[in-house]
């Protein structure tokens, strides 16, 4: 079953000439071809930031005021001279 035989979406914006063209080189960088696969790189970027933010914010609630601790196997820097002042 190929993916546009489960169902797609057709999603629209107008957008300026300059962004086209930035996007455009843009893609060229990241080896995209075409305005779909720039539209879905660039949606699945928006997924992934929410998806992020989402996550900082349960780790805000869960902890509150609390410092959260840090992830296993991650040591905490050491504070420098330079910190200290």
């Amino acid at each position: 079953m190929t993916e546009s035989s489960v169902g797609t979406e057709v999603w629209q914006a107008r957008i300026s000439r300059d962004l086209a063209a930035q996007l455009q080189a843009d893609s060229e960088v990241l080896g995209l071809s075409g305005r779909t696969e720039i539209v879905k790189a660039a949606l699945q970027l928006l997924h992934q930031r929410a998806a992020e933010e989402r996550m900082a914010r349960s780790v805000e609630e869960f902890y509150g005021d609390e410092e959260p601790p840090l992830p296993i196997g991650v040591v905490a820097d050491e504070p420098d001279d330079a910190d200290a002042s």
